[in-house]
């Protein structure tokens, strides 16, 4: 009995030992293992932290607001002085092109948006306007040229801007065989630059010395038939009344000069018309009468009609060297009836 119980108690020995052991180191492992976890955890979160942080400063940095720079003055100078202006500010031009009366502004910047002094971000845009000159920068040849149509044409090309030519008056006119308002000479001559406004002087043709026509005749014709025959030869007229009536609308009873006699171009031809003994129903007989100037080459004549509540027409249309003119006319009343010289109202008449 003794014996067993020496030896239950020799297992339990040898036994116990080996079990807290494998406890002991399982119990090491587990808390080592636990250990590097935080540890490497810790790492990761650390790694994670400072990204973040670089991507903080990284971003402030990029959208952090540009420096503020002031706006040089740069209107009055040449293009290339501006840009090189603006580059030095680190500001960015935008150009925009446009003519100017002045031919010296040429390439110079004649405006700036914003304007000098203003305090703006680097980088900014400013807009520009750059003078690409005057319309014309130089004397055109006109020569050869008829003087109505320079004079038309200039009017046209300077309607925006200061004429930089002027046609100075008086126009210097002398006959030649040249037709009649042709420009012989100019001055300046063509080719020279323009710096600012120049007056034109021309020389101009008056037509062949002495040119003589016949007269036609225009006896026995209704006024309207004489009329239109005579605008369309451009032939200067003037017509009257006399105490005389006919029977239907007014002839032409007298006309001076007579038919057959030789005469120089532009004198007028007079002529006498009878009065009318009953005009249409609802009309009235009567004649425009006007005094023009005269002048030294046949102006651009017509003769505008518009009745009442209507819209204007033109009834006479025709090359005129000025003087006295008169335009016969058989209308309604309230209709008005005006005189234009080149577009330009002369006069006018109101149908009564």
């Amino acid at each position: 009995m003794n014996r067993k119980n020496k030896i239950t108690k020799l297992k339990k020995l040898f036994s116990a030992p080996v079990v807290d052991s494998l406890q002991n180191t399982s119990g090491k492992h587990s808390l080592l293992e636990e250990r590097l976890f935080r540890r490497a955890l810790w790492m990761i979160l650390g790694v994670l932290l400072l990204l973040f942080l670089g991507f903080l400063i990284t971003f402030f940095v990029t959208v952090r607001g540009a420096e503020q720079t002031l706006v040089p003055d740069v209107k009055g100078k040449l293009l290339i002085d501006g840009l090189v202006s603006l580059q030095e500010k680190e500001l960015y031009p935008r150009v925009q092109v446009r003519y100017t009366e002045n031919p010296q502004d040429k390439n110079r910047i004649i405006s700036q948006k914003p304007q000098a002094g203003s305090v703006v971000k680097a980088g900014k845009r400013i807009k520009l306007m750059v003078s690409r000159g005057a319309v014309i920068d130089k004397v055109d040849s006109y020569t050869g040229q008829n003087l109505a149509d320079v004079k038309t044409r200039l009017q046209t090309l300077f309607a925006s801007f200061t004429p930089l030519l002027i046609v100075k008056e008086p126009v210097i006119f002398v006959f030649d065989d040249a037709p009649a308002g042709t420009i012989l000479e100019q001055k300046p001559l063509a080719g020279t630059p323009l710096t600012g406004p120049v007056d034109l002087i021309f020389v101009v043709s008056r037509g062949p010395v002495g040119k003589r026509y016949t007269m036609d005749s225009y006896l026995d014709l209704k006024w309207m038939d004489a009329l239109n025959r005579l605008a369309r030869a451009n032939e200067p007229f003037v017509f009257e009344l006399t105490d005389e009536t006919r029977e239907g609308e007014p002839l032409v009873l007298a006309q001076n000069p007579e038919a057959g006699e030789p005469v120089l171009a532009g004198t007028p031809v007079i002529l006498s018309l009878s009065s009318p003994e009953k005009g249409e129903k609802d009309k009235v007989f009567g004649i425009l009468d006007a005094s023009l100037p005269q002048y030294p080459v046949a102006v651009d004549l017509c003769v505008e009609r518009t009745p009442k509540g209507g819209r204007p027409s033109v009834v006479l249309k025709m090359k005129y060297p000025g003087g006295r003119f008169t335009y016969p006319y058989q209308e309604a009343p309230g209709t008005i009836l005006s005189l234009k010289i080149y577009d330009e109202e002369a006069a006018r008449v109101v149908v009564e």
